[in-house]
């Protein structure tokens, strides 16, 4: 009986696996196409930032700030950057002008703030003016867009990064036109570069290098102007040495005092020339954002985040509907990317444009007991695309 059973069971079983297999093959072909059945419907809201700060200062009034007019970069951190303040051409400056310090001394501040990530202006045109966050530009005395004749002080704190060796810096200022570096030492400001006057693109450097720990914080002022319209520079170079230096004549030694604006970019996209390739094997690099930290009590307010998707969660579910949900720091697009786990098909759904910060998609056209997986994805403005970890989804 045993044996006869056995035998049956042997005879059975290769007949029972492939009525199996084929009864897979059945449902798989059955499943495939169903994803084209599913629709989707947006109903996000939220047209500004909403939940975790992304940098924005209460007391930054967007009529009054100005964004990293020069090159367009912005810092990542608030802590970040340097501030400062525009000066332009008083009634009284009648005189042609020759030295940042005519501005310095007789210019008129103008109410505007300026925030900068960092002091990295390769030479290039500058046509575009001073636009606030508001949207209005900057004009002249005459009426003209702010583009020449103007002088910027910033303000900030010098700092080692994390990747910056302790030791003695080399500081240098790149510069069309004129431009000078102060550093405060105790209760006094002493002058470390003087790269003053009409020039085009030179490299001005310090009388001597500065001692910078770990833990150093050394206050600084950098005076530039721009004088006839249209070229502009404007870089904060550093060099590491392990001892101290001084230079009498700080033009007799590297490329310090060469001038040309062909020689250390290309003036009409700010490529880097021969010459700078040349001071960076040298051991010159520019002084990054992450070394400047704004004074005290005044935040960077132009600080822009990366595009971030939080809560992204299935809300409710019932076949052949579910609401999905999800969180974006920034307004943004809305779609879902859908996997269908039996057979491995997957699509998009339409795209929702309209940028929202709580974004509900309504899924139509689901199968009871069919598993699939979600991603939920947002663009910004400026085309930053970002993904949500993928989750599961049963009907």
């Amino acid at each position: 009986m045993t044996k006869m059973l056995l035998v049956a069971l042997l005879l059975v079983s290769p007949f029972a696996s492939a009525h199996k297999k084929k009864a897979a093959e059945q449902n798989s072909l059955r499943a495939r196409g169903l994803l084209k059945k599913i629709s989707c419907s947006y109903h996000g809201s939220g047209k500004t930032p909403t939940g975790e700060s992304i940098g924005s200062v209460d007391f930054a009034d967007p009529e009054k700030t100005v964004c990293d007019p020069l090159n367009g970069e912005s810092s990542s951190d608030p802590q970040q950057g340097l501030f400062a303040k525009l000066i332009v051409k008083s009634p009284q400056m009648t005189a042609p002008i020759k030295s940042v310090m005519d501005f310095y001394n007789n210019g008129l501040r103008l109410e505007q703030d300026l925030y900068f990530a960092d002091v990295n202006v390769p030479t290039r045109p500058f046509t575009s003016g001073f636009a606030t966050q508001s949207g209005d530009v900057l004009v002249d005395a005459n009426g003209n867009r702010l583009i020449e004749n103007f002088a910027i002080e910033y303000t900030s704190i010098l700092k080692l990064s994390d990747q910056d060796p302790a030791g003695h810096y080399e500081i240098s200022l790149l510069s069309d036109d004129g431009a000078r570096l102060f550093i405060k030492e105790g209760n006094s400001w002493n002058e470390l570069v003087n790269n003053d006057g009409n020039h085009p693109t030179r490299l001005g450097c310090p009388y001597r290098t500065v001692e910078l720990k770990k833990d150093s914080a050394i206050p600084i002022k950098i005076l530039y102007y721009q004088g006839p319209r249209y070229h502009i520079a404007n870089v904060m170079l550093w060099k590491h040495h392990k001892k101290a230096q001084s230079w009498k004549k700080p033009a007799s030694h590297s490329l310090c005092g060469i001038q040309s604006n062909n020689f250390f970019f290309n003036p009409n996209n700010g490529k880097k020339q021969a010459a700078m390739k040349l001071l960076e094997h040298m051991g010159w690099n520019v002084v990054r954002s992450a070394n400047f930290q704004m004074p005290d009590l005044k935040p960077n307010p132009c600080v822009e985040p990366d595009l971030a998707i939080s809560d992204f969660k299935v809300a409710s579910i019932s076949a052949p509907t579910a609401q999905i949900t999800w969180s974006t720091n920034l307004p943004a697009s809305s779609q879902l990317y859908i996997v269908n786990i039996f057979t491995g098909e997957e699509m998009y759904t339409t795209l929702d444009s309209d940028p929202v910060t709580s974004h509900v998609a309504v899924l139509d056209g689901l199968i009871h007991g069919l598993q699939y997986q979600i991603q939920a994805i947002s663009v910004d403005a400026k085309g930053k695309e970002v993904r949500s970890q993928p989750i599961m989804l049963l009907p």
